[in-house]
């Protein structure tokens, strides 16, 4: 959760916040919470933050995926079952909360990244030219 010097414009920042909440329709719609993302990562290519967003909102939500089924595991042992719940409370608030802050930040036209998921995608801006005096 860097800052990073990168903005988002004011045309994107709708779609940019739509691209964060996308990775939560996996609550309402099965497997919406990765088909929703790459669909607008397919329709968006061209637009580099739009598309690393839609990145972050598909590997957040298979690494969520992973994590709980490996956690599952854990569950056959009797000891570590209190364990498994703590961790799926825990990892059930950070995927509801990250894509909220992430949408919220895009709105303001901040570009946010999610911890550890968010630093594999970067956008890949073309330099901008200096300013002619």
């Amino acid at each position: 959760m860097e800052a990073t010097s990168v903005s988002i414009g004011p045309e994107e920042r709708g779609l940019a916040a739509i691209t964060h909440l996308s990775g939560l329709a996996g609550y309402i719609i099965p497997f919406g919470g990765v088909l929703v993302p790459i669909i607008i990562w397919l329709v968006k290519k061209e637009s580099p933050i739009i598309s690393t967003i839609a990145k972050q909102a598909v590997l957040l939500n298979c690494v969520v995926f992973l994590m709980f089924c490996v956690s599952a595991v854990l569950w056959i042992t009797v000891i570590l079952i209190p364990a498994v719940i703590l961790f799926w409370i825990v990892l059930g608030i950070g995927a509801i909360v990250l894509p909220i802050v992430g949408a919220i930040k895009a709105s303001e036209g901040t570009y946010y990244r999610y911890p550890v998921v968010g630093l594999i995608p970067q956008p890949t801006l073309a330099p901008t030219p200096p300013a002619a005096l």
